[in-house]
């Protein structure tokens, strides 16, 4: 689903994800959101360890051991895991092929499809969002309120 930049995916199932996200991560550092809850938990601010990025986006695409540095927005704590463990604690949530987490979450993000809310965002890491940022509500297309975070 386009939504956004060329680089901005939402995922429905594990197909999409599985090559969605390695076409973005090879791009830009990523922010992954699930589509459940606000308190920050399942929101995964994601760079390359190697710091290893193309140029242009779709120019490569990640291999499944490449390292992630990530950080999740609930506690902003640090964890290190390869594409492939990310990809599965994102699908099956902690398993033998996700390695360990320190996460309080438990993954399983798409768990449940479409229908029950099972989803990720994959967008652009903007490095100024310490600065703030402004939350446009929309009903339609009337804009009914505006917060500054």
């Amino acid at each position: 689903l386009a939504i956004g930049l060329p680089d901005t995916l939402a995922y429905y199932s594990v197909a999409e994800l599985e090559a969605g996200f390695k076409k973005t991560m090879a791009f830009q550092p990523r922010v992954i959101k699930q589509n459940r809850g606000s308190s920050g938990e399942g929101i995964w601010i994601i760079k390359l360890k190697s710091g290893d990025y193309c140029k242009s986006f779709g120019e490569r695409l990640c291999g499944d051991d490449e390292v992630l540095d990530m950080m999740e927005a609930n506690d902003n704590h640090s964890e290190e895991h390869t594409v492939a463990e990310f990809i599965e604690f994102c699908v099956n949530g902690r398993t033998g092929k996700s390695g360990t987490w320190t996460s309080k979450g438990v993954g399983k993000y798409l768990e449940g499809g479409k229908a029950a809310g099972g989803q990720l965002v994959d967008q652009r890491f903007c490095p100024r969002i310490t600065e703030g940022e402004l939350r446009y509500n929309m009903v339609g297309d009337a804009l009914v309120g505006i917060i500054h975070k």
